[in-house]
């Protein structure tokens, strides 16, 4: 149970970015929501810093010029939960196991379903996505954390303890 937890908190900033992947338009630089568009100066205003924004706004880019399906986002979501590392975890070699059994599985799930040219790289390229979105989620507590500072109540109890569970682990 206190397994479940820890991964769950520290993956939340990366699959809520994959997830939000699935939306964002790289031809307008906007993530369409249905009705609702959002931009990079939408998070701008809510009082997050470039130094968060703009790599994360490339980690969109990117991602998105991966051209990938529904099955490999949920799959590199997945990779993302099952993180061995993250902070709290007790028992690493479970779930490092399905952690490869994931990877194994993408890798296959490419191998099988992708045609031409962009095939061979796309693997390493999605890892790299990930490694890349694993490196910003410090950065997005500590952003979390200075706007609760300067607007209190503006951030939910439940992101509160993610972020605060994250940035203390990693300091």
């Amino acid at each position: 149970m206190e397994d479940q937890i820890s991964l769950l908190k520290g993956a939340t900033f990366e699959i809520m970015q994959i997830r939000f992947n699935m939306v964002f338009n790289a031809t307008t630089s906007n993530w369409e929501c249905g009705h609702i568009t959002y931009c990079i100066h939408d998070a701008l205003r809510a009082g997050f810093q470039p130094l968060l924004l703009e790599p994360i706004f490339k980690f969109h880019h990117n991602l998105r010029k991966l051209e990938l399906q529904e099955e490999e986002y949920a799959l590199i979501q997945a990779m993302s939960l099952f993180s061995p590392d993250r902070p709290g975890v007790q028992q690493h070699a479970a779930i490092d196991r399905v952690h490869e059994n994931l990877a194994l599985t993408l890798k296959t799930w490419i191998d099988c379903k992708k045609k031409g040219p962009n095939k061979r790289l796309l693997y390493p390229k999605m890892i790299a996505c990930l490694t890349e979105m694993r490196t910003m989620t410090e950065e997005y507590s500590k952003q979390i954390l200075q706007i609760q500072d300067v607007q209190p109540d503006t951030i939910s109890p439940l992101m509160m303890e993610v972020v605060s569970k994250n940035s203390c682990n990693h300091a």
